[in-house]
């Protein structure tokens, strides 16, 4: 049996992309902030909403490992 890569690429691909493209801004943008004196407040909610972010990418990540999986 074979898998349809494009497939998947298609579906969860540039999801995948998109988060880590989002989660290296936030971090850039985080230790930006940090050298001009940001509050803790700030940082707090860069650092919140990156974890968020790589929470998300690692359940997009195991659910398209699971649809390789199934289509095996």
């Amino acid at each position: 049996m074979t898998v349809d890569l494009q497939a998947h690429r298609g579906r969860g691909g540039d999801e995948v992309e998109d988060l880590l493209m989002q989660i290296k801004g936030l971090v850039f943008v985080r230790a930006i902030l940090e050298q001009r004196g940001a509050s803790p407040p700030e940082l707090d909610a860069h650092r919140l909403e990156t974890e968020r972010l790589r929470s998300h990418l690692a359940r997009v990540v195991a659910d398209r490992c699971n649809d390789f999986d199934a289509a095996a």
